[in-house]
C-alpha cells in the first residue's frame, strides 16, 4: 500500500508530505477497523522480543525517533505502523515556529533526509493537554525535550526543568536533547559542567528515566566523558546518535541542518560502539541512525543496544519495514541459537574491532573520491594546452 502512495508523497515538499500523512493518520484513527487491520498486518508481538526496561513493557524494540511526531498528534497510530514504542517531540516550553522554510530536503539516491527544523512545535501547554487525553498509552512513550531558541544558555536548565515538571505524569521517560544542530549554540551545552548540573536538577523533579542524546560529530573522548558525568548524576541511559552535519556524506547538501538516514549508518554505529564499550552493562543503550534492515538492527543489538529507533528509513520504505525488521530479528536470533533478544544484546561487543571498521571506511572513501581516469579527448585537450604554454614561454 505504501509503495503505491509513496510516488505521490515524494512529489510534494517533504514537510508538506509529512503533514499530509499526519492528517491522514488522524482521520484514520476514527475508523477502528482500519487501524485494527493495520496493527494485525504490521505489529510484531512475539515473546522473543518482549523486554521489561525501567519497569516498562516493550513488545518490540523498534521505536520512532524524535521529529516523527513533534506535537503528539499521531500517538494512536504507532502500533498500527508497527512501532513498539514512541518518542515524541522535541518539545520546548514556549511554542516556536522553527527555522525558515524550506527546512527539510530529500537526498533520494542516498536514502537520506536533511532537516533544519529548529524545534518547531506547539509548546508544552498544548502538547500536555493532548497527552492528558491518551496517557497512559498501550506502548511506552517518551518525550524529547529541548530549550527554546530565545532562551540564553545560562538559563537553559530552567527550560528543561519546566518541561520535566509539566510532563512527568504524562509520559514514561524523557530524552534530553542537547545535540540537535538546528538550534544555535545548543551543542555547546554538551559539556561536563552543564550536563552535571542539568541531570542533578532534573532527577530531583522526577524518578522517571531520563536519557541523554548525543551527537555523532562529537569527539569520542568528550562523548564518553559527558556520558559518564550524566550517568554519575542520574542519567538512565544513552541515545546515540542525533543527526550529523558532515555534509561530505551526500552529493548535493544544503548548507544547514542535519543529515539522517543511510549515510549516517556507519558514523552512528561507530559512535555507538565506542560508547557501548564503555557503558554496556552500566546503563541502557539506545541506537539510532541509519538503521534500515533487520541485519543492521541486529548488528546494533549485538553491539549492546536494548532499544532501536527509526525515522528516515520509515519515510523511504514505509510500515512494512517495521514488520521486516522485527520478524528478521526473530529469525536471526533463532539462527544464532538464542531464545530471547536479551541473550543477543551485547553478544558481539568484545569482538568488534573499531580500528578495522574505521580503516575500511577511510579506504572506501579514498576509492569513492579517487579522480576518474581522463578520456582520450580530455588528454588531447590537455596536451594542446601544455604545448601552447611551452610555445608561449619560448617566445
Amino acid at each position: 500500500m505504501y509503495e503505491k502512495i509513496k510516488p505521490l508523497l515524494f512529489k510534494l515538499d517533504p514537510e508538506k508530505a509529512h503533514h499530509l500523512a499526519e492528517i491522514a493518520l488522524n482521520t484514520a484513527r476514527r475508523c477502528p477497523l482500519f487501524f485494527n487491520w493495520m496493527t494485525e498486518k504490521y505489529f510484531v508481538n512475539n515473546e522473543m522480543l518482549h523486554q521489561n526496561i525501567w519497569g516498562l513493557e516493550f513488545k518490540n524494540p523498534v521505536g520512532t525517533a524524535g521529529g516523527f511526531d513533534k506535537n503528539a498528534k499521531m500517538i494512536q497510530a504507532l502500533p498500527s505502523l508497527g512501532f513498539g514504542w514512541g518518542e515524541l517531540g522535541a518539545v520546548t516550553p514556549k511554542p516556536q515556529p522553527g527555522n525558515e522554510k524550506p527546512r527539510v530536503w530529500r537526498h533520494i539516491e542516498e536514502e537520506t533526509l536533511q532537516n533544519a527544523f529548529g524545534f518547531n512545535n506547539d509548546g508544552v501547554a498544548v502538547i500536555a493537554n493532548r497527552l492528558d487525553k491518551i496517557y497512559p498509552f498501550i506502548l511506552p512513550l517518551c518525550m524529547n525535550i529541548g530549550k527554546n531558541k530565545t532562551t540564553p544558555d545560562e538559563k537553559a536548565i530552567e527550560d528543561y526543568k519546566i518541561l520535566v515538571e509539566r510532563l512527568k505524569n504524562k509520559v514514561d521517560f524523557f530524552i534530553v536533547n542537547v545535540s540537535s544542530p538546528n538550534t544555535p549554540n545548543l551543542r555547546k551545552l554538551l559539556n561536563e559542567e552543564f550536563i552535571s548540573n542539568l541531570f542533578k536538577e532534573l532527577k530531583s523533579i522526577t524518578k522517571k528515566p531520563i536519557l541523554i542524546k548525543l551527537s555523532p560529530d562529537m569527539d569520542i573522548d568528550l562523548a564518553i566523558n559527558v556520558s559518564k558525568i550524566a550517568i554519575e548524576n542520574g542519567a538512565d541511559g544513552i541515545v546515540a546518535t542525533n543527526t550529523t552535519v558532515d555534509y561530505s556524506l551526500v552529493k548535493n547538501p544544503q548548507n544547514r541542518g542535519g543529515l539522517s538516514g543511510k549515510v549516517l549508518k556507519e558514523k552512528s554505529y561507530i559512535m555507538f560502539v565506542h560508547l557501548a564499550k564503555e557503558f554496556f552493562g552500566k546503563t541502557t543503550l539506545i541506537s539510532v541512525g541509519g538503521i534500515d534492515s533487520a541485519e543492521e538492527a541486529y548488528r546494533r543489538i549485538k553491539a549492546g543496544a536494548s532499544l532501536l529507533q527509526i525515522f528516515t528509513a520509515f519515510i523511504y520504505k514505509g510500515p512494512q519495514l517495521l514488520k521486516d525488521i522485527n520478524e528478521g530479528i526473530i529469525e536471526l536470533l533463532k539462527k544464532d541459537g538464542y531464545s530471547h533478544i536479551s541473550e543477543a544484546i551485547g553478544a558481539d561487543l568484545d569482538k568488534i574491532d573499531l580500528t578495522a571498521i574505521e580503516t575500511e571506511i577511510i579506504e572506501e572513501n579514498k576509492v569513492i573520491s579517487k579522480p576518474k581516469k581522463p578520456t582520450k579527448l580530455e588528454v588531447k585537450i590537455y596536451r594542446k594546452k601544455e604545448f601552447k604554454k611551452k610555445l608561449y614561454k619560448k617566445k
